[in-house]
């Protein structure tokens, strides 16, 4: 009698999953294509196209400036132009090197003017990844300039430094042999792939990322960069682009795959967003935004009488009934109000007496309807139920009136006037 019922509750959470497996990707594809990541990507791939020599320029000139990483710029470019991209455009590699080449020999306000183009891309990818998180407030000033700069200077020393690493390890006689036995090098193009992509998705954005999710991200994206590697070089290889644009045809090539390079990093953002915000089980619908306000301010408030301070991890717990993808926005909010802020700690807290706020005010403040229904079974809820139902019938009443009543009252208000 128990197997059967067992295996109803089975097929109910595959059901369960499955359901909620495909609303997760309707979800995503609907915030790929509402935060214009399309547009983006096409942006992206112009700015790409300026930046890239800078940066190369940038990156030489730091491994130039360790003699321990001589030789490593080389080898960085060739990974990167045989491992990420795909063969029909690794020409462009020879032409990227002698560009490079020519800028190390600019004048100081030539190099600035490149700098400023590369921290132009660094702000266009920060600025659309604060976008599909729904962030605010970026990151500002000199903080932001610490951002880019780190980026752009230490990021070269830590390749190079992963590459001696990696070098020195796989040179060691044991593990030599088992890589030439086993094929492991293989993987360590998808791997470091994989990496980058986490400590993007994680540190990019000026809100808490789940480090977990971040990497959940970075595998996927990597693996897709693969299967669009295969694709994109056996596509192309059956065209003809050769005939149409001879021997520019790399040109061509070069901007689409970064076009469809940007296009799989702005999904993979749009799948680590969903993962934070998403809700797998239940359904879709969420209480008003007022009453999200609400339920919101009520956490912090019992944080508050505790002593606590309030982490991404706590609003999270409010997932069921809050729409997690509007929380930045409602964070934004209730700081403009003064009534949270951050720690230094990293936390949020409450920094105002909830006292001096009544609903009303907090219902003229923000520019949400009068909620309708609440579906919580907390006391203050049904209170506040009470109060809006109240309200609903005196406005009802007040508007129970015909039109034909209403038109008439008032054209005869105009004839008296005349």
């Amino acid at each position: 009698m128990d197997q059967p019922a067992e295996g109803q509750d089975l097929a109910a959470r595959i059901s369960i999953t499955a359901s909620g497996v495909w609303r997760f990707v309707r979800m995503t594809f609907q915030d790929f294509m509402e935060d214009g990541c399309q547009s983006t990507a096409a942006a992206l791939t112009y700015q790409t196209l300026f930046a890239v020599v800078p940066l190369l320029t940038v990156m030489y000139s730091m491994f130039n400036a360790f003699e321990a990483f001589g030789g490593i710029a080389s080898r960085v470019e060739s990974f990167v132009f045989t491992n990420i991209v795909p063969e029909n455009v690794s020409v462009v590699q020879k032409y990227l090197a002698s560009f490079s080449d020519q800028a190390r020999s600019l004048s100081v306000p030539s190099l600035v003017l490149l700098s400023v183009t590369a921290f132009l891309m660094l702000f266009t990818i920060e600025k659309t990844f604060n976008e599909i998180w729904r962030v605010r407030d970026p990151r500002q000033g000199f903080q932001r300039f610490l951002v880019y700069w780190a980026i752009m200077t230490l990021g070269p020393i830590f390749i190079g430094v992963g590459f001696l690493i990696s070098t020195y390890v796989v040179s060691l006689p044991l593990i030599s042999g088992v890589t030439e036995s086993t094929g492991m090098l293989r993987f360590i193009p998808f791997l470091l792939s994989a990496a980058a992509f986490t400590l993007v998705y994680v540190t990019v954005p000026n809100c808490v990322v789940p480090v977990t999710h971040g990497l959940i991200g970075g595998v996927i994206v990597a693996v897709a960069f693969e299967m669009a590697k295969v694709a994109f070089a056996r596509t192309m290889t059956g065209s003809n682009f050769e005939v149409i644009y001879g021997t520019f045809a790399a040109v061509p090539l070069f901007l689409l795959w970064i076009y469809l390079s940007w296009t799989i990093v702005l999904m993979g953002a749009e799948i680590v967003k969903g993962l934070s915000v998403f809700r797998f089980e239940g359904d879709e619908r969420v209480e008003p935004p007022l009453v999200q306000l609400l339920l919101i301010l009520e956490l912090f408030y019992r944080a508050h009488q505790r002593g606590d301070v309030i982490f991404e991890s706590d609003i999270r717990t409010l997932s069921s009934r809050i729409d997690a993808r509007e929380w930045n926005d409602l964070k934004a909010r209730l700081t403009d109000l003064n009534l949270i802020k951050a720690t230094d700690r990293g936390g949020l807290v409450l920094t105002r007496d909830l006292k001096e706020i009544s609903v009303w005010d907090l219902y003229q403040a923000v520019p949400f309807d009068m909620p309708q229904a609440i579906g919580g079974d907390a006391s203050w809820e049904h209170a506040l139920a009470q109060r809006l139902a109240r309200i609903a019938e005196r406005n009802r009443e007040d508007l129970e009136i015909d039109l034909e009543s209403l038109f008439r009252s008032a054209g005869d208000a105009v004839r008296g006037d005349g």
